[in-house]
């Protein structure tokens, strides 16, 4: 199913849509590899690597919500980022039952393939400047912060963000991190016990973690303290002094 190195995967019902296949010959003609997928192959698929790029239809994912939900663990086990096509009622209506932070653009139709080719190879380029940067992983349940780091630390480090610990443990060894950012205050499972289970496993103890929460409270400060984090940064400090902070951090370990 993988062609050679592909940097785009299309996801489609039974058949590329004449718009997207378009998309794709474009892409090929710049010399860029892509992948077909079938959404009914997203329940019992893993792909081994998944491509940093993935094309998508609005009606497709929202006719079919079991697959759609398995395709978006998909895209968040690999790091992969979405690009949705479709009608502003469909992408109103996709968008309010996806992650904002797994979406990289939307497109209205009717689109313009090469306008949509371009974009993409954009984005590609992005991704191939991220593989030599060092790999920051945000874990917070907030998607207003998940965006906001992202800005934050996206010109500098390759940046993934997670929305649970949950979320973040099953493709913590396969997406290994340079430096972990969390939160403490999270639902099912806390960064406090995110981070007892980390340092449990031989393979992801040595991962440094630096907290970055909004919890200030002297009981929180030396429960988390006594976990030996890399660090603690509160998100009132300006952006200004955690940015510092991070790049301080790297710093030393050079």
């Amino acid at each position: 199913m993988l062609n050679k190195d592909p940097k785009v995967v299309f996801l489609m019902e039974r058949e590329l849509s004449f718009a997207l296949s378009g998309v794709k010959n474009f892409l090929e003609e710049g010399r860029v590899n892509s992948m077909k997928m079938e959404i009914s192959e997203c329940t019992s698929l893993k792909p081994e690597k998944l491509p940093p790029i993935a094309v998508a239809e609005a009606e497709v994912l929202l006719k079919h919500a079991e697959q759609r939900v398995a395709f978006y663990d998909i895209c968040m086990w690999h790091n992969t980022g979405i690009v949705l096509v479709g009608n502003p009622e469909e992408l109103t209506e996709v968008m309010n039952v996806t992650s904002k932070t797994l979406v990289l653009e939307k497109f209205e139709r009717p689109i313009n393939a090469r306008e949509v080719t371009e974009r993409i190879e954009m984005l590609l380029e992005v991704e191939r400047r991220k593989a030599s940067q060092k790999k920051v992983m945000v874990i917070d349940d907030s998607p207003t912060f998940l965006r906001t780091a992202k800005q934050w630390f996206g010109m500098d480090y390759n940046v993934s963000i997670y929305p649970s610990a949950s979320a973040a443990l099953r493709v913590i060894e396969s997406q290994r991190p340079d430096l972990i950012l969390l939160d403490y205050e999270m639902p099912v499972c806390t960064g406090a016990q995110f981070l007892e289970m980390l340092h449990s496993e031989v393979s992801t103890d040595d991962i440094p973690v630096i907290f970055l929460t909004s919890k200030s409270d002297a009981t929180t400060v030396k429960e988390v303290l006594a976990l030996s984090p890399q660090g603690y940064l509160l998100k009132t400090q300006p952006k200004e002094e955690i940015l510092k902070a991070v790049n301080e951090f790297f710093e030393k370990e050079i």
